[in-house]
C-alpha cells in the first residue's frame, strides 16, 4: 500500500473508531434518558392520581368476577390522570384486579405485588412481557386499599433508538467518507513533494548524474528529508571529484617513477655492452625510483581510506610526550639536530598512531628543505615545526596541503606531495586545524592545533 492510501485509510479509521464511540455513547446515553423519562412519569403521573380525593364516576367488578367485591371499596381514577400510561389495574390482596383503562392488557401480578396490595410498602419498577410486548410497569400502595398498577409500552423507545440508530449510522458513513476524502486530498499534498524526491532518487541512480537537480520543496519533516537528500548527494558529488582527482594526481605521480623503471629495465638488457660503474649507478636508480614508488603508493593507501579511524581507540595523553617519541626516532634515523622546545600540560584526546604519523611528517618534511636544526615547539595542544630552510613562497601558501602539491623550488626533492595532505587529513579527522607560514627568522612554520581535553 503506498503512503497515500496509508493516510487515507489511517484517517478513515480514526474517523470510523470516533464516530463509532461518538454513536455507541450519544445511543445508550438516548436509551438511559428515554427509560428514565417513562420511569419518572409513570411514577409521578401515578402519585399524582393516588393522591387525588377518590372518583366515583367508574366503579367496576373484579374482572377475575370475585365475589365480596362490594364490601371491599375502590374505585379507579380517571383515564386521563393516568396519561400517558397504556395500561392501569387495581390490585387486591386476594389477587383480584380492576381494570382502570379499556382496551388496556392485564397486567401480570406475583407475591410482591401482592404484599403491597396487602400491606402496603414502598413502590417498584419492573420490565415486564406481555403478548411479545415489553412493558414498563410501576406498582404501589392505593389509597382506597389494595394496589394500583400503572404500565406504559416500551416500544416507544425501541422506535425512537431504531431512527436514531439509522441516523447515527448515516452519520457515522458520511463521517467515515469524509474523513477519507479529506485524508486524499492531504495525502496528495504531502505526498507530491516525496513522489518528486523519489523519481529525483530513482534519475540519479539510473543516470549516475550526481548533478541532477534534487527539488527541496516541502515543510516540516518533508522539506527537512529533501535539504538532507541535497546535501548527501553534494557530499557524494564531491567525493566522486576527489576521487577522480585523486586518479588523475596518482596516475600522474606514478607515471614519472614507472617511466625511469622502464628505461633503466631496457638500458639493463644491453648490460653486457655497459661499464660495470655505469651498470651499478643503473642499478642504485632503479632502487631509489622503487623506493619513491613504495612511499607513494602506501601514503596513496592511507590517503584514500579510513582504516585507522575504524581499528584505533582515541586516547587522551600529553601532546609533547607524543612528539618526544617521534623526535626521538628522527634523531636515529636522520643523525641530525632536532629539539624539543614544550610549555603547558594540556592534554589531547588522539589516536595515537595517526598523530604521530602526522608530526613524523611535519618533521620529514622540515628535514627535506633544511640543513639547520629543526625545533618542535609545543604549547598546550598547539604544535609547529620550524625549519631554516628557503620559506613558503606567499603564492605557494594557500596550497601547501593540497594533494599532490610541490612549490616549484621543491619539484626536483624526492617525495610525493601527499606528506602534508595526510596531515591536513589526520588532524582534521580530530577536530583540529593546521597551517602553515614563514619564520620571522628564515625558513618555514608548519604545524597544527588539536582540541585540548
Amino acid at each position: 500500500m503506498s503512503l497515500r492510501w496509508r493516510i487515507v485509510a489511517g484517517l478513515a479509521v480514526i474517523a470510523a473508531l470516533v464516530s463509532t464511540l461518538a454513536a455507541v455513547g450519544a445511543f445508550v446515553s438516548t436509551d438511559n434518558q428515554l427509560r428514565t423519562s417513562i420511569d419518572e412519569s409513570l411514577v409521578a403521573r401515578t402519585n399524582d392520581a393516588n393522591n387525588q380525593p377518590p372518583g366515583h364516576d367508574q366503579e367496576r367488578e373484579p374482572s377475575d368476577g370475585s365475589p365480596g367485591f362490594g364490601a371491599r371499596p375502590g374505585h379507579c381514577p380517571a383515564p386521563g390522570n393516568l396519561q400517558p400510561a397504556s395500561a392501569a389495574q387495581l390490585v387486591y390482596a386476594d389477587g383480584s384486579v380492576v381494570t382502570c383503562i379499556e382496551g388496556g392488557p392485564t397486567l401480570p401480578r406475583d407475591q410482591t405485588d401482592r404484599d403491597l396490595a396487602r400491606g402496603g410498602g414502598e413502590g417498584r419498577l419492573r420490565t415486564v412481557s406481555i403478548d411479545g410486548e415489553d412493558y414498563r410497569v410501576y406498582t404501589m400502595p392505593w389509597h382506597e386499599g389494595g394496589a394500583i398498577q400503572t404500565a406504559r409500552k416500551l416500544s416507544e423507545v425501541d422506535n425512537v433508538l431504531n431512527s436514531l440508530k439509522l441516523r447515527l449510522l448515516l452519520l457515522g458513513l458520511g463521517g467515515v467518507a469524509a474523513a477519507a476524502l479529506l485524508g486524499w486530498l492531504v495525502a496528495r499534498r504531502i505526498v507530491r513533494p516525496v513522489e518528486r524526491l523519489r523519481d529525483a532518487a530513482e534519475r540519479i541512480a539510473s543516470t549516475q548524474d550526481l548533478s541532477t537537480t534534487v527539488p527541496v520543496d516541502g515543510v516540516g519533516e518533508v522539506g527537512s528529508l529533501a535539504k538532507s537528500f541535497t546535501t548527501m548527494v553534494g557530499a557524494l558529488s564531491t567525493s566522486r571529484d576527489q576521487q577522480q582527482r585523486l586518479i588523475t594526481d596518482a596516475s600522474h605521480e606514478l607515471r614519472t617513477p614507472l617511466t625511469s623503471l622502464r628505461t633503466n629495465v631496457e638500458l639493463l638488457q644491453r648490460a653486457d655492452q655497459l661499464p660495470s660503474d655505469q651498470r651499478q649507478a643503473i642499478l642504485d636508480d632503479m632502487q631509489f625510483e622503487v623506493g619513491e614508488l613504495s612511499d607513494l603508493v602506501r601514503e596513496l593507501v592511507e590517503l584514500a581510506t579510513d582504516r585507522s579511524s575504524n581499528d584505533e581507540h582515541p586516547e587522551a595523553m600529553r601532546l609533547a610526550d607524543v612528539a618526544e617519541n617521534v623526535v626521538g626516532k628522527a634523531r636515529r634515523r636522520s643523525g641530525r639536530t632536532i629539539t624539543i622546545e614544550a610549555e603547558g600540560d594540556s592534554a589531547v584526546v588522539v589516536r595515537q598512531p595517526m598523530i604521530e604519523r602526522a608530526i613524523s611528517n611535519l618533521v620529514d618534511n622540515a628535514l627535506k628543505y633544511s640543513t639547520a636544526p629543526i625545533v618542535v615547539s609545543i604549547t598546550g595542544s598547539r604544535l609547529e615545526v620550524r625549519d631554516h630552510g628557503p620559506g613558503i613562497a606567499p603564492s605557494d601558501q594557500p596550497h601547501i596541503f593540497d594533494r599532490f602539491y610541490r612549490a616549484a623550488q621543491a619539484r626536483t626533492e624526492p617525495g610525493s606531495g601527499l606528506g602534508l595532505a595526510i596531515v591536513k587529513q589526520i588532524v582534521e579527522r580530530h577536530g583540529g586545524t593546521v597551517w602553515a607560514a614563514n619564520n620571522g627568522g628564515g625558513g618555514a612554520v608548519v604545524g597544527f592545533e588539536l582540541p585540548s581535553a
